[in-house]
């Protein structure tokens, strides 16, 4: 939905880089000549429809398009060149562009079957929501202090993207996600073979961050924003994903959806307006919450599990905070945040 700072967080995420960057907002009546460059007059004086591309999207190293499916199929399909070729016809010659990521952000899919070729080529996918607690919103209207960013430099990640290319795949990890393409065909869930093959740079490029020069299984767990293509299919990979990498996050993930549905059934306005429902649903919602969380403390895992499970018991126990408060009017400090945070 709109509202969400898709934008602000994109935005934000390319200026940390060094580089070239270009930002766009499309619409219906967008040009060419906005995103490409104006044709160059000289040039028509000699018989050439060249553009002059000076900052513009062809020399650029980071790029940001908002509201992207609003654009024509002419902006598109020259899009669709620049993103998997990296070249830009100009003049009737490919030149090569300088761009490394691509960012685009949208409150609506692409409904044209002509559009999926380039919405495939948009590896990482990530649906963003209004915020749905209130101790997350309360977080965010919150007035924060202006801080110095963190940034890196294009040769920083140019260093980093070779690092990258020298990770080792081994023959499980490469079994692992053979496997996986099999769960989600059962689950009619099919990405393209490019999709598959382009998603084994990710799973390279965690290990690196991870310090490691050959990849694990548990490097696939960030497939799941990559092997969906529709919003409803995203939980099922997801848990398909996850599942296959570690059962124990997996589970953590499980118990939160359901403290999540059980919050938010408790906390419904209309229950909330009759204070004796609000009160019974409270009472039974508190009940529930704390097995939830006994049970996310009882369960053991690898030390890379740990911190995913920790993560989610204190969710949980956020939930159990204002289920006290809002329905029950008992301001406790926090159940559960010591102890997890000593586990970890």
């Amino acid at each position: 939905p709109p509202g969400t700072a898709k934008s602000a967080l994109v935005k934000d995420l390319c200026q940390r880089i060094g580089g070239d960057y270009f930002q766009w907002l499309l619409t219906r009546f967008t040009t060419p000549e906005e995103l490409f460059g104006p044709v160059s007059l000289k040039a028509l004086e000699q018989d050439q429809y060249k553009r002059v591309t000076t900052n513009k999207l062809p020399e650029a190293n980071i790029a940001f398009l908002d509201e992207i499916w609003k654009a024509s199929s002419s902006i598109l399909n020259t899009l669709l060149t620049i993103i998997n070729e990296r070249e830009f016809h100009n003049n009737g010659s490919a030149q090569k562009v300088p761009l490394i990521s691509l960012f685009g952000a949208s409150n609506e899919l692409p409904e044209s079957e002509e559009l999926n070729a380039l919405y495939d080529r948009f590896l990482i996918k990530h649906v963003t929501k209004y915020l749905a607690d209130d101790a997350s919103f309360r977080a965010m209207i919150q007035p924060v202090n202006q801080k110095q960013i963190t940034t890196t430099t294009i040769q920083e990640l140019e260093q980093m993207q070779a690092g990258v290319r020298a990770v080792d795949v081994p023959e499980d990890v490469l079994s692992a996600l053979t496997n996986l393409r099999s769960l989600l065909k059962k689950e009619n869930i099919i990405a393209s073979d490019r999709r598959y093959k382009q998603s084994l740079e990710l799973v390279k490029a965690s290990a690196y961050l991870n310090g490691r020069t050959t990849a694990s299984i548990d490097d696939l767990v960030i497939l799941q924003h990559v092997l969906w293509s529709q919003p409803s299919e995203q939980k099922v990979v997801q848990k398909t994903v996850i599942n296959m990498v570690n059962p124990t996050i997996s589970k953590a993930q499980e118990i939160m959806d359901i403290a999540s549905e059980i919050y938010h059934a408790a906390t419904d306005p209309e229950i909330m307006k009759d204070p004796a429902r609000a009160s019974t649903a409270g009472i039974e919602a508190h009940v529930k919450l704390k097995k939830l969380s006994d049970e996310l403390a009882a369960m053991k895992g690898q030390p890379a599990s740990a911190q995913k499970v920790n993560a989610a018991r204190n969710k949980v126990n956020g939930y159990i905070q204002e289920i006290l408060s809002k329905l029950l009017g008992i301001n406790t400090p926090q159940t559960g945040q010591d102890e997890t945070t000593k586990e970890e």
